[in-house]
This record gives C-alpha cells, sequence and structure tokens, in this order.
C-alpha cells in the first residue's frame, strides 16, 4: 500500500471532516483535494451501523473508503487493495448509470456484501 497515497487521503478526511457539507459533497471534496476518483457513493438500507458508504480511486490499485455512520455524526475512513475490487465494480457501475437506471436497481446488496467484506478484514467501522 503507498503511504503517500494513505496520508495524503487522511489528511483531506481530516479537512473536510468539519465542513458542513453533506457526504456525499464530503465524499466529493476529498477525492479532489487527495486526486482521487470517486468511483461510487451509495445509500445503505438495513445497516446497523452504516447509512452511506462511498470510494475513491488511487494509483496503484489503492482505494479510499468512506462509511457515514447510522446517526450521521462520523465518516469512518479506511485504505484497500485490489482485493476488493470485486465488491467495488458493481457499485461503481451502478453508480455511473443514468439516474433513471439508478431507480430501477437496487445496489443495497452489493453495498451490504462490500461492508461485510471490510468488516471480515478488520477494516474501519467503529475506527
Amino acid at each position: 500500500m503507498n503511504e503517500l497515497d494513505l496520508m495524503v487521503f487522511q489528511m483531506a478526511v481530516e479537512s473536510v471532516r468539519s465542513l458542513s457539507l453533506s457526504f456525499a459533497e464530503k465524499a466529493t471534496e476529498i477525492a479532489i483535494r487527495s486526486r482521487g476518483i470517486l468511483l461510487f457513493d451509495v445509500r445503505v438500507d438495513g445497516d446497523a451501523e452504516v447509512q452511506r458508504v462511498a470510494a475513491i480511486r488511487y494509483q496503484g490499485e489503492q482505494t479510499g473508503v468512506l462509511a457515514l455512520d447510522r446517526p450521521g455524526l462520523v465518516t469512518h475512513h479506511c485504505m484497500v487493495n485490489g482485493t476488493f475490487s470485486h465488491f467495488i465494480a458493481p457499485l461503481e457501475n451502478w453508480h455511473s448509470m443514468p439516474l433513471s437506471m439508478q431507480a430501477k436497481i437496487d445496489a443495497n446488496g452489493h453495498a451490504s456484501l462490500f461492508l461485510g467484506a471490510l468488516r471480515n478484514a478488520g477494516h474501519m467501522l467503529g475506527s
């Protein structure tokens, strides 16, 4: 894992954390400040801890992940590598669709699988 990408990602998260922006706006701003590409930002229904999750791609198959807690107060974050790409790809594809198509396709199952994989690997959620 590229330590510089991790450090820049963490600095961007900290610099945006206190801004009065929505989660989607914060995810976009973090991507801009850290020179990453926002892959997706999705709502998660039915999760006990998380209401939204977003991912930002960096060079070398590194991905910064943001998760907004259920009360909407804390944004957890971590950096993952390419081993999570098969969880990220369906969410990235959904995010790239026009809104009319997004409305017809439920991304919640993919988001839940991604969060489960992150938890199983010991990443974020509670950090």
